[in-house]
């Protein structure tokens, strides 16, 4: 073999080892690229089921820890009250409106535990102030009630005691909308991002 045909046959197979070495670092790169969009994946998922969905788990807790003690408990009391005629000196209909707006605000908190944030507000809000709106009625009968009759000293403060039995439904109304806040913010978001997506994706050939 002459020397000529020797360096046609060397560089060949430099340009070949050249060529492998070029696909390799290509496969490499393509690997790091796919891991690096499955690991974003991940971590994108595991935001998502995180720290935000942890907060909105929380609120969910603090708003059923209001319902169970204002609306659950001491609204039961007021609607069994009334529907049995224990309490005959409660406002007509209040006990009807408070078991509406428990219904409503039990409904709202297990649409948040099944993730139907923004549906709970709906439910939620509009529970929490038919309830307040009637345990206003109550707390107003009191309070001209205490005004047009002697009671007892220590019957006196019975105004403020039922403030304490039924307005901590507040919290409900505060969660609720704090769930629904976020909820929504998180929706416009998602919406502008796909939006934006959409709007910078590359326009496809009318060959193709």
């Amino acid at each position: 073999m002459s020397k000529k045909d020797r360096l046609k046959k060397e560089k060949a197979r430099q340009t070949e080892r050249e060529r492998l070495d070029e696909l390799e670092e290509q496969r490499e790169r393509e690997e790091a690229k796919f891991k690096e969009s499955r690991a974003a994946k991940k971590m994108r998922r595991a935001a998502k089921r995180g720290y935000p969905n942890a907060l909105m788990v929380l609120f969910t807790l603090l708003m059923l820890a209001s319902f169970g003690y204002s609306g659950f408990f001491y609204g039961g009391i007021m609607i069994v009250g009334q529907f049995t005629g224990a309490a005959e000196v409660m406002p007509a209909h209040t006990g009807l409106m408070m078991l509406i707006a428990d219904a409503l605000m039990l409904t709202g908190i297990v649409l948040s535990f099944a993730r139907k944030y923004i549906v709970q507000g709906v439910f939620t809000l509009g529970g929490s102030g038919l309830y307040l709106f009637a345990a206003h009625r109550v707390i107003a009968d009191i309070q001209d009630r205490l005004e047009k009759y002697y009671v007892e000293p220590e019957l006196q403060t019975m105004d403020k005691t039922y403030m304490k039995y039924c307005y901590p439904i507040i919290g409900v109304t505060v969660f609720g909308a704090v769930i629904l806040a976020v909820a929504l913010t998180a929706y416009i978001r998602k919406k502008r991002r796909l939006k934006r997506e959409k709007d910078n994706a590359p326009v496809r050939s009318i060959v193709e």
